[in-house]
């Protein structure tokens, strides 16, 4: 797949259009004859989905996109349709889906569902991933409910630090 990158060249600050070829950038900046960006080949993706039929959320890890996911599990026979709250791109999505379970394992319901609800849940996958991850949200109301539960969350700590009660 050929993608066209717009940025700034990390080496030389300029402004820089570069094509990328699976993953490879084929263009130099033209500045300073340099790869201007590091381009991280992501392996899979850390999803969090719900079905109104379920309580809680599934947490769970694919290679491929998770869409074809969804068509898979709703193959499975379960009620209802699996609705997407947020994926987390990965380079190891089995290593992140494993940690994201292990520091959910008092809200497991079963297997990789957990007693969450969707914000929370994103929530929490975003810090396993040290917040170094952005999540990409399919609902816009749950995306904004995230960022004000993150700038809340920040007051909050903001608060202690000053030695006042939340």
């Amino acid at each position: 797949m050929l993608f066209e990158i717009k940025g700034i060249c990390q080496n030389c600050a300029e402004n820089v259009n570069v094509l990328v070829h699976n993953g490879d950038p084929i263009s130099q900046c033209p500045s300073c004859n340099e790869d201007p960006f590091e381009v991280e080949r992501i392996a899979g993706v850390v999803y969090v989905v719900k079905n109104k039929n379920q309580v809680g959320v599934k947490i769970g890890q694919t290679a491929k996109t998770v869409e074809e996911r969804i068509k898979q599990l709703s193959s499975t026979g379960v009620a209802g349709k699996f609705e997407v709250v947020a994926i987390f791109p990965s380079t190891n999505p089995k290593k992140d889906e494993k940690r994201a379970h292990e520091k959910l394992l008092n809200k497991k319901l079963e297997k990789e569902h957990f007693d969450l609800e969707p914000v929370e849940a994103a929530l929490k996958v975003y810090r396993v991933f040290n917040k170094r991850i952005m999540p990409i949200f399919y609902d816009d109301d749950i995306k904004e409910r995230f960022y004000l539960e993150l700038e809340k969350a920040k007051i909050e700590m903001q608060l202690k630090l000053k030695g006042k009660k939340v």
